[in-house]
């Protein structure tokens, strides 16, 4: 009696297995995930990104490059770019054809950013001295931001990039974290910031004279208490969310020594930092080697820089 009941309750248990295991066998296997590879990258063109009274819409427009790939892949991190031009001219199309080539084919989107120029009649009437390339930098990185599901860009991975005048505006946007808060997002969506060739302090560019100091009076004024406000150095503090930074540099000595001093600043408030010193290029040329064909020596260290922060 006891063999039977046993048997009794072995036989559908039996039974039961052989059915899952039917029914597994018959199930078909999750698809495979999407190859997502980017195949090229769509480009929209002088998207507006805030419309101040009597400013031309070129000088707040962006482009933004998305890497084309199929439903399914994870949203991509994103580049902001901020071109150069002393605060007085420079475009957004200048020199980002590597570029774009670079970050999408890597998967990333590419913004590259417009902003008014001191003197420059589009810029309306308040004129574009300090801080009103700021708050147009701070506007474009947040118009990404809330724009990023329909881009299918991550808003908490961005990525900043900018040469000479505009790698000043990224750095000092990234340290006075008060632009970006205004606008609307948090420095933390901020991964790191890459500085390709400026200065970091208004007063010591003016101390210095000549043509230096013509520029940065005609973008910041003649008040010190302005200089100050106006410097990524005068604003690095430990726990303000600072995001990390890679910082090229190159020329005289007195100018590598301020890009010394501001990484050593960084890293003395618990800032991760870096200092790539490109000798033997010009001021152009650090800017022209991002993404070009064959280039490792600035492009290399660079990419690598996202990607850790990423």
């Amino acid at each position: 009696m006891r063999r039977s009941r046993i048997l009794a309750v072995a036989v559908p248990l039996v039974a039961a297995l052989a059915v899952g295991a039917l029914a597994t066998a018959c199930t078909p296997p999750p698809p495979p995930p999407p190859a997502c590879t980017p195949t090229g990258a769509t480009t929209q063109s002088n998207v507006r990104y805030a419309t101040s009274p009597g400013v031309a819409p070129d000088l707040q427009s962006l482009d933004l490059s998305t890497p084309n790939r199929p439903a399914g892949c994870a949203a991509t991190p994103v580049v902001v770019y901020v071109h150069g031009g002393g605060f007085v001219n420079g475009d957004k199309a200048n020199a980002i054809t590597d570029k774009r080539t670079l970050f999408t084919g890597a998967g990333w989107a590419f913004a590259s950013v417009n902003y008014r120029l001191v003197g420059n009649p589009g810029s309306g009437p308040a004129g574009a001295q300090y801080p009103t390339a700021e708050q147009d930098v701070a506007a474009a990185i947040d118009y990404v931001h809330a724009h990023a599901s329909a881009n299918r860009i991550d808003p908490h991975r961005i990525l900043l990039l900018g040469h000479s005048s505009g790698a000043f505006l990224v750095s000092l946007v990234s340290t006075d974290t008060s632009f970006l808060t205004s606008a609307g997002t948090p420095i933390t969506d901020v991964r790191c910031t890459a500085s390709l060739d400026t200065t970091y302090d208004v007063a010591t560019q003016i101390a210095g004279g000549g043509q230096n100091a013509a520029l940065y009076l005609n973008a910041f004024g003649s008040d010190p208490a302005v200089w100050a406000q106006g410097s990524p150095t005068k604003h690095v503090t430990a726990g303000s969310g600072i995001p990390a930074f890679h910082i090229v540099t190159r020329g005289a000595p007195d100018r590598i020594a301020q890009a010394q001093a501001f990484d050593d600043q960084l890293v003395a408030a618990g800032v991760r930092a870096d200092v790539q010193v490109a000798a033997g290029l010009d001021h152009e040329g650090v800017n022209d080697a991002v993404g070009a064909p064959g280039e490792t020596r600035i492009t290399d260290p660079l990419m690598a820089f996202y990607r850790s922060c990423l």
